[in-house]
């Protein structure tokens, strides 16, 4: 059996071929063993939007529970946080190898790290077809 994230929401937008769902960051973060030290706790409410098939069904100011398979949920980290931190890492490691200077070196570091996210945003609708939520009415 798989295990998921899910989180409650409201469903704040109908149309266009998916819906709007307002989470609660709070109520997300209830559960989690690293809250106190998250800053996500101190962040506000986020609306996100999905395509669903059956998007008619849903109406405005209803509950859902929105959900993604755990494993796609470690995948978005990697290519998030964990993919940039080594690209920033092995570049500044090379940068104190090949220049004396520390701002030269901080910028050799930092140009690679950029260039990956502009890369991530160029293919974030490639990589969007991967990630498949799940909207639920409660």
């Amino acid at each position: 059996m798989s295990k998921h994230i899910s989180h409650i929401g409201k469903v704040t937008a109908v149309g266009g071929g998916g819906i709007s769902v307002l989470i609660d960051r709070k109520e997300a973060c209830s559960h989690c063993d690293a809250k106190k030290s998250c800053t996500a706790m101190t962040a506000t409410d986020q609306t996100m939007k999905f395509k669903v098939k059956d998007y008619q069904d849903f109406t405005v100011g209803e509950q859902v529970r929105v959900s993604i398979n755990t494993s796609l949920g470690m995948r978005a980290v990697l290519l998030a946080y964990v993919l940039p931190l080594l690209v920033l890492m092995l570049s500044l490691v090379i940068g104190f190898q090949c220049f004396a200077s520390e701002l030269v070196q901080v910028a050799f570091a930092l140009i690679p790290t950029v260039f990956y996210y502009v890369i991530l945003y160029r293919f974030r609708h490639k990589i969007e077809q991967n990630f498949t939520f799940t909207v639920s009415k409660l």
